[in-house]
């Protein structure tokens, strides 16, 4: 992390940024969101990508596949460029715990976990479900550009 994203990180709390950038060209257009959770110190990236994870019990979700604060590639498989990341949330304190108790879950209760589609399930269906799940205390939600956000 660079200086400025350690500035976001307080240690002596936990903390849940939402975060999302441009999707891959050439669907930059959408968005791509995922998840940062901060435990007092301890940070973790959660997001649905396209590409299957290597534990294939974990279907397309990741746990710490990009840095915390990079966004992903402008061109898929093509490290040398990512997108600009933008904050569209925090979330503070015993709600951001429990958020962060729910994600490390996600992996045994994320119903969609072996499934992406572009304009299906997807990356924005992962983050909104999380988000959801914890209504009317986080009210958040992604913008109309997440396509795939509103799959029940």
């Amino acid at each position: 992390m660079n200086t400025a994203q350690n500035n976001l990180i307080n240690p002596e709390k936990y903390e849940v940024f939402v975060l999302y950038c441009h999707a891959n060209i050439p669907f930059s257009l959408a968005i791509h969101p995922w998840l940062v959770c901060n435990e007092k110190g301890k940070i973790s990236r959660w997001e649905v990508l396209f590409r299957k994870n290597r534990d294939k019990t974990l279907g397309h979700l990741h746990l710490n596949h990009y840095l915390p604060f990079t966004g992903i590639e402008i061109i898929p498989f093509v490290t040398k460029w990512q997108w600009q990341s933008k904050i569209l949330s925090k979330i503070e304190g015993e709600v951001a715990k429990r958020i962060i108790d729910f994600i490390k879950t996600s992996k045994k209760n994320y119903p969609y976990i072996k499934k992406y589609l572009l304009i299906s399930t997807n990356s924005n269906t992962y983050v909104q479900w999380v988000l959801n799940n914890f209504f009317p205390e986080v009210n958040i939600k992604l913008p109309w550009n997440a396509f795939g956000k509103n799959i029940k």
